[in-house]
């Protein structure tokens, strides 16, 4: 390595805060070839516990269960059924996430408000750079797509929705399902 390239490594280490031991840390995991950093955190499922790496365990592939978003939303890989919900109904989704936990956290459906916020092309970017990595690595997964069930209730038979690809927020009767649904929850 150049003497230039050393400075910016060095410089670039610092700005960001990384420590001695996180980088050693990585290096490990790369030198290894078990762990591919992503732009977006990954989220793997064992029983009813989440838990987020910042990249493609590849110990851990068959637990893959979706995408971390900049919110900290929890999106599956794939939209529609699957990732142990048999229907994208409301009450199917909302279950879902109420059995779930991550880090002694219950699940729950994400709010409107906090989807809205921190959609964008940032994260759009990011999320898609993701997929990227886990095609690479023949994992099947969904672009920047869907429809998200949100926890407001829009009336008794319907229920505020999210759609990742453009950012508008509608509604849909609580008991429709749908192949671009996409599971979605918060903690």
């Amino acid at each position: 390595m150049k003497a230039e390239q050393i400075r910016v490594l060095e410089a670039v280490i610092s700005a960001m805060k990384i420590s001695n031991s996180d980088l050693e840390d990585w290096f490990k995991a790369r030198k290894r070839g078990n762990f591919i950093p992503t732009d977006l955190p990954l989220v793997y499922c064992k029983g009813n516990e989440f838990f987020v790496e910042n990249g493609l365990n590849l110990k851990r592939k068959e637990e893959l269960w979706g995408i971390q978003l900049l919110s900290g939303v929890m999106v599956a890989l794939m939209c529609g059924a699957g990732n142990n919900v048999l229907e994208t109904t409301w009450e199917k989704v909302k279950e879902f996430a109420e059995k779930m936990t991550f880090n002694g956290k219950l699940g729950f459906l994400p709010s409107k408000d906090v989807l809205r916020g921190h959609s964008g092309n940032t994260e759009r970017g990011k999320f898609l750079a993701t997929v990227e990595v886990l095609k690479e690595n023949e994992i099947e997964a969904d672009g920047y797509r869907g429809c998200i069930w949100c926890s407001e209730e829009y009336g008794p038979g319907g229920a505020y929705c999210f759609n990742l690809e453009n950012g508008y927020t509608g509604w849909g009767s609580k008991d429709d399902t749908n192949g671009n649904d996409r599971v979605a929850l918060a903690f």
